[in-house]
């Protein structure tokens, strides 16, 4: 969700938020490289915030091998972060897709079971969620959507997530009008 294009950190995701809601104020408080376990540590700063909203996208570095996270401590960070910030205002996305022949430490596997753990937690917990694994993974040219590394996104990749993310954040400023107006 950081952004991260040519070896350096990138705002083109935040941008595109921007543009698709100019009268709201975006602020992307995502670190490159984080994990949940980094993300609980800083759950208390985004909660101050007092967001109206608060996508959630976090599990490609913890669907990494490297000082590896088990699934249900991924499912505990998340409840966690969820249960401060508020997940009457969130929005859950799955890790996405990245190519595990280029990251061997980023199995099929684990990409799967992570995603079972965002989709079982975005029902548990009655959320507007974002299957992006399979989305990205039914796309005719997957890798089409990486950048070299095979892990983050290009232009088109982004384009897939903004035309999935733009209307569940959209959906979630009309309810909460609509709770406010009642």
């Amino acid at each position: 969700m950081a952004g991260y294009h040519d070896g350096m950190v990138s705002s083109e995701l935040t941008n595109r938020i921007r543009r698709a809601f100019p009268d709201d104020k975006i602020i992307n408080l995502s670190v490159p490289g984080y994990k949940t376990s980094n993300a609980v540590a800083v759950t208390k700063k985004v909660a101050n915030v007092k967001p109206d909203i608060c996508v959630l996208g976090l599990g490609a570095n913890d669907i990494s091998t490297v000082d590896e996270i088990k699934p249900g401590k991924f499912a505990a960070n998340l409840s966690y972060i969820l249960e401060e910030v508020g997940a009457d205002k969130s929005i859950l996305i799955s890790p996405p897709y990245t190519n595990w022949q280029k990251n061997p430490d980023r199995p099929w596997t684990r990409q799967l079971q992570f995603e079972l753990v965002t989709e079982h937690l975005g029902k548990q917990y009655n959320l507007p969620y974002i299957d992006l694994l399979h989305k990205m993974a039914s796309q005719t040219n997957v890798n089409s959507l990486l950048q070299a590394d095979g892990l983050h996104f290009t232009n088109k990749g982004y384009d897939l997530l903004e035309d999935m993310l733009v209307p569940k954040i959209q959906g979630s400023l009309t309810n909460q009008s609509a709770l406010v107006s009642n």
